[in-house]
């Protein structure tokens, strides 16, 4: 079972595309809990993979306790950063190695990367890249597709190989308010553009970095199921509840993701209550033949419309997805 946790929404930067947008009011996971439902897990499912995402997870005040934990019960722990902070990186590749980390792009290329994410950062990452690589900590790197870096694919390809990345993640990301507002969002067709572009570079290599497509991604025919369908998954955000995905978590409107809160019900408790919610998901976001809908192809867009997260979608009619907010339930904007 991989046992996600948000560990906190604080970030040094400020990605258009983050769904984790509002710090103003800034939480950390604390360390007790976390540690308390890794083992609640470990009696649970008998082994545990744990994830740490934020927010930038380094940022948490108690990370490299967290991580000699996970050592010390010999749990396998990875985490996502935005590269910037490689001191603490060769800190904990050094004393308390993670499974492995993922490092986050905005660009293959210097230049549209720090655009977005300030100067310096993409060479940060660098570094961080080659942290990892001293301590034999292996890593892959995950470029977000927007307008911005859709012509950066196999930058991003050649990249993650010159860097001795063991994969490169293409991410879908969800449409949020300020990526709306400036327009880089990729229409629904764009994204079927994309996905045969990944798979015919894919085809026509012999890299050894493996090339993956997010989950997300647009399905034609039978559809694989999510980590969390699947029961492989759970995930707890920064104020210890469980919710059903992390992709739904602090995004849009309402907080319909959230299934329980851990300081006040055990792990098994708050998984009965979630599988009731993960079957009530599963139907309501089920594509009706009926009544096609432009999320339809897209299953993790499909969950948030069924959860009423795309009504403010409404407030940008130039928005390629502003149909979305059509589609998404009356009294749930």
């Amino acid at each position: 079972m991989i046992l996600g946790f948000a560990l906190t929404e604080h970030c040094n930067l400020r990605c258009p595309h983050c769904i984790r947008d509002d710090v103003t009011n800034v939480k950390w996971l604390e360390r007790q809990l976390i540690e308390r439902l890794v083992d609640e897990a470990l009696s649970l499912y008998g082994s545990v993979l744990v994830s740490f995402t934020g927010g930038e997870p380094l940022l948490h005040p108690d990370f490299y306790e967290l991580a000699a934990a996970m050592s010390r019960r010999r749990v396998p722990y990875r985490f996502v950063t935005n590269g910037w902070h490689w001191r603490r990186i060769a800190l904990l590749a050094r004393n308390c190695p993670p499974q492995s980390v993922r490092l986050s792009l905005s660009g293959a290329l210097e230049s549209t990367h720090d655009a977005e994410r300030g100067r310096g950062s993409f060479r940060r990452l660098l570094t961080s890249a080659a942290v990892l690589t001293r301590y034999r900590v292996p890593f892959a790197l995950s470029l977000v597709v927007d307008r911005r870096s859709r012509e950066e694919i196999t930058a991003a390809a050649d990249l993650a190989e010159a860097l001795g990345a063991f994969a490169v993640h293409y991410i879908l990301p969800q449409p949020t308010p300020p990526t709306a507002a400036r327009g880089s969002d990729l229409a629904p067709e764009e994204w079927w553009q994309v996905k045969d572009a990944i798979r015919t570079l894919e085809a026509s290599s012999s890299r050894y970095t493996r090339l993956l497509i997010d989950y997300g991604y647009p399905f034609e025919g039978p559809e694989e199921l999510c980590q969390t369908f699947a029961l492989r998954r759970i995930y707890v955000d920064t104020r210890g509840r469980l919710c059903t995905c992390c992709q739904l978590s602090n995004y849009g409107l309402n907080q319909k993701e959230v299934v329980a809160d851990l300081h006040e019900v055990t792990l098994t408790e708050g998984y009965a209550l979630y599988l009731n919610r993960l079957r009530e998901l599963f139907q309501a976001s089920r594509p009706k033949p009926h009544c096609p809908e432009i999320t339809d192809p897209f299953p993790c867009l499909r969950c948030a419309r069924a959860s009423g997260k795309l009504g403010w979608l409404s407030r940008f009619p130039q928005s390629p997805w502003h149909q979305a907010a059509v589609e998404t339930a009356p009294g749930t904007r």
